[in-house]
């Protein structure tokens, strides 16, 4: 690997190339530049693995020389150093992806420690980029014999019996042993919180991959199944017996719960399951996912499959949907989430909460919101349908926090728009904005009310009562306006005007324009013309 080290300070690069014992970590080469437009030009010689740089220099700075590498798309492990601790510079080192942020005078070891993290974070960004680059034909071979085999057990394809699982081994020429004991680990993601950067079959590869390195402490697809249930992602790993002891397994389903919120960006939960005998683990695996799907308040964490989540579930709780209808017609946002909050804290502390009673509350907290919405006339389905609101509505599910940005969110824009659709004045001039706007196109009653979430009979009465006018009326008056100007100022024929101003017909044009104008478009625009060349005379 090589390694640029940048800085004005001929005595600074000295002292970085003399106190890093730089093929330790993995470094042939050094190369130095005194100035941003220097580094630039070594980079055409070949690009480093590794810049350090100073952040203040006088012909350019440290976040000038970073943002260029980035928007080159090099790619390149970063340090900065300065002598001025300023947290600026470190929340815009940050945001270019620099792996550390060091203040003079530079200390070795912590220099060092920034080093080793850079080049591990380098090695392992580099492995990802092959994740992505073989992750489609891993996909077309994970139908290798033994992963078939073992995604047949889970899955019950083959039946759950000993001689029927003995005869398919046989068949497919596999040396698995069915009088030995095997533990299933059942590592769960919500698909909802994978990053939007990824797709879906490089996810579930580097997902399967880093299972499988952790756990098996080596690739050995042969016993990892990747599949999909519900809004779950899962990854099964089938483990001999005596392969690890039950304490070295935990530590390393919570090692690999940090390395996929650390690299992959999201929250997994592990469950391990007790010994169980080859004809057994289908029924383990239910058992596990019954797990996953009741745990609300435990997730992220590794769990035993004889652990018990102690829930009181028989205690029915209810919503107290009276005294939230109150607080919405008395708009009190805060109140409303915090008493949410509470009441989801205490059925935690019970330990009564869990995936069902979640949704349950869920569910009677939208008939109030939905109840609000139709007493003011709004159309929820115009509010809560967004891509934001929708994925919040999924995350909801899956715990406190998640449910309460939920929450929080519907709350907010419940109150907010029927604070603003109860100013009528406001909510007319935002119709008759969206009219203007869009007077050209096929216009309806409809579209216009769902530009400020109102019922179509409730806008259209409001309208009346603030203009005189239906809002076909005032759509009509827009568009002869529009279609006035055009007749006086361009050389466009009647047909084309009245194409450009929304009518489908010339006749209908026609019509209106003598209503509203009192004359037809070619008398109007003679009349107008006569004008003009009687002014010019």
């Amino acid at each position: 690997m090589q390694c640029m080290l940048i800085d004005d300070d001929i005595p600074t690069v000295q002292v970085l190339r003399e106190i890093i014992p730089w093929p330790s970590y993995g470094f042939t080469d050094v190369s130095q530049a005194h100035c941003v437009q220097d580094a630039q030009m070594l980079f055409a010689a070949g690009v480093p693995d590794l810049v350090i740089c100073d952040i203040e220099m006088p012909r350019g700075s440290g976040i000038e020389m970073i943002q260029w590498i980035r928007e080159r798309g090099y790619d390149c492990a970063f340090i900065f150093f300065t002598c001025h601790e300023s947290f600026d510079f470190a929340s815009t080192a940050i945001s270019f992806d620099a792996d550390s942020y060091l203040l003079k005078p530079l200390n070795q070891e912590k220099l060092e420690a920034a080093v080793m993290k850079a080049v591990g974070g380098l090695r392992w960004r580099r492995q990802m980029g092959e994740y992505q680059k073989f992750g489609k034909a891993w996909l077309k071979n994970k139908g290798l014999v033994e992963a078939g085999f073992w995604t047949d057990i889970l899955m019950a394809t083959i039946a759950p019996r000993l001689d029927l699982i003995q005869g398919e081994i046989l068949k497919r020429e596999l040396t698995i042993r069915t009088e030995q004991s095997y533990v299933l680990v059942l590592i769960s993601v919500f698909l909802s919180e994978i990053d939007e950067r990824w797709n879906e079959s490089t996810f579930r590869y580097a997902f399967a991959n880093l299972s499988s390195e952790i756990m098996l402490l080596r690739l050995h697809y042969d016993r990892i199944v990747s599949y999909q249930k519900n809004s779950m992602l899962y990854v099964a790993v089938v483990m001999d017996e005596d392969y690890v002891s039950r304490t070295q397994l935990e530590e390393r389903a919570r090692l690999l719960i940090q390395l996929m919120n650390e690299y992959l960006k999201c929250m997994a939960t592990c469950y391990i399951s007790e010994l169980q005998s080859i004809d057994e683990l289908c029924g383990a695996k239910a058992e596990l996912e019954r797990m996953d799907h009741s745990n609300v308040m435990f997730r992220g964490k590794v769990h035993l499959q004889q652990e018990v989540f102690q829930r009181e579930c028989q205690q029915r709780f209810d919503l107290d949907t009276v005294y939230y209808t109150s607080l919405f017609v008395e708009r009190e946002k805060a109140q409303i989430v915090n008493r949410l909050k509470k009441d989801l804290e205490q059925l935690a502390a019970q330990q009564r909460l869990d995936a069902e009673m979640l949704y349950v509350i869920r569910e009677d907290f939208m008939q109030v919101v939905y109840a609000i919405l139709a007493q003011n006339h709004v159309q929820a389905h115009q509010l809560f349908t967004d891509r934001l609101a929708q994925q919040l509505y999924v995350k909801s599910e899956h715990s406190i926090f998640d449910f309460m940005k939920w929450a929080h969110l519907v709350t907010e824009r419940t109150i907010e728009t029927i604070k603003q659709n109860q100013r009528s004045e406001g909510i007319v001039d935002k119709a008759k904005r969206y009219i203007d706007e869009h007077y050209t196109r096929d216009l309806n009653r409809e579209e216009v009310a769902a530009s400020v979430f109102l019922t179509p009979d409730y806008l259209a009465k409001m309208f009346k009562q603030a203009t005189g006018l239906t809002m076909k009326e005032y759509l009509n008056e827009v568009r002869i306006k529009s279609a006035k100007r055009m007749l006086i100022e361009s050389q466009l024929s009647v047909g084309q005007i009245a194409m450009e101003t929304g009518y489908d017909t010339i006749s209908y044009f026609s019509t209106v324009f003598k209503k509203l104008a009192g004359e037809t478009p070619n008398a109007f625009r003679a009349r107008h013309r006569d004008m003009q060349w009687n002014n010019d005379v």
